[in-house]
């Protein structure tokens, strides 16, 4: 509070209002239970620095405080779409009127979620410690949020770890690097024992260029467990070394087959219509015909509908210039721009 009345968002909330409005900052002492749901703040930069504002804790939008409007303007944002497919997202289902700390909790419990991948909240380790097996897990946390090896070296990752076990042997950077060359092969030999025994599978593949030039193609294999339930999981992610052509690609997709054993068991190949894509499925289809299998690329490839969509999508938006406004796109088209091409 005292803070807020040297700055010059207070001197000028108190200029509009000349007293007649005053702000309770302690949210717990206000009736209406949407303010559950928007904890106060202050602007604390730039010109404006101490204008009242709330924030609502399920989208993280911030809007101006509603002391001289009532709470008509949060009440309004709850149902605002922006805000509902956020809660969506974040698997928010309470209301602007359930407690704070119900809805605190909730948001922590149920983390994000991204499309239809799931989550992991938790991991199940083994029962005791193993220094072996605290190196694997110490290396895929390393792997998974993208840290240099050399953080190992690091004084305060050290000092947690030896806070939590204090006889812990933090991992080299040669010692991890030891563990590295062991894990793709464990990795396909856990991959391996969770694809099905029998019956058919199915793959997708696509690639892409980052902007150093190099090239990856991704294979993931997808099937109908016993429960009716899709299971899916990534097989291959390799470099494509040389021309991008569907020969090429194709003796990388059989080189990842022929690891997992499942070359005869292909059902379905689904790729985008890149044109090298028809000239990988031949390929396919030839090397499967050698060896017995029966695969015919007409019935058996499936070009990715998603795909076709954006590519008619990109060429009609094209046709009728649309721009972007802000990094927005426009929600409705005029009329004329529609007859353009009718």
């Amino acid at each position: 509070m005292e803070w807020w009345q040297g700055t010059p968002g207070y001197i000028a909330y108190t200029a509009k209002y000349a007293g007649r409005k005053k702000i309770r900052w302690n949210s717990d002492l206000r009736g209406t239970e949407v303010w559950k749901c928007f904890p106060q703040s202050g602007d604390r930069l730039g010109s404006a620095i101490g204008t009242p504002r709330v924030m609502c804790i399920m989208c993280r939008k911030v809007l101006a405080h509603p002391s001289g409007t009532g709470t008509s303007s949060m009440h309004n944002h709850n149902r605002f779409s922006d805000c509902l497919k956020s809660r969506k997202i974040n698997r928010y289902d309470g209301r602007a009127g359930s407690p704070l700390g119900i809805d605190v909790l909730t948001l922590l419990q149920k983390g994000t979620k991204t499309g239809n991948r799931r989550r992991i909240i938790d991991l199940a380790t083994p029962a005791g410690f193993n220094q072996h097996h605290f190196e694997e897990y110490f290396l895929k946390a390393l792997l998974a949020t993208n840290l240099a090896f050399n953080c190992s070296h690091n004084f305060a990752l050290r000092g947690v770890f030896k806070y939590i076990r204090p006889g812990v042997e933090i991992p080299s950077p040669t010692t991890l690097t030891r563990h590295l060359k062991r894990l793709p092969k464990s990795t396909v030999d856990d991959i391996r024992t969770c694809l099905p025994g029998a019956g058919k599978i199915s793959l997708a593949a696509d690639r892409w260029t980052l902007p150093n030039k190099l090239a990856f193609l991704a294979i993931v294999a997808y099937w109908i467990s016993d429960s009716w339930q899709m299971e899916e999981v990534l097989i291959g992610f390799k470099e494509i070394r040389g021309s991008h052509t569907g020969a090429n690609m194709a003796g990388i997709i059989n080189y990842v087959l022929a690891r997992y054993g499942i070359q005869d068991r292909i059902l379905s190949f689904t790729t985008d219509s890149a044109s090298n894509n028809r000239t990988l499925t031949e390929a396919l289809n030839l090397a499967w015909s050698l060896l017995l299998v029966e695969w015919c690329q007409l019935e058996n490839h499936i070009p990715c509908m998603a795909h076709v969509v954006q590519l008619i999508l990109g060429a009609f938006i094209s046709s009728i210039k649309v721009k972007s406004r802000d990094g927005h796109m426009p929600s409705g088209f005029k009329a004329s721009y529609i007859e353009k091409v009718m």
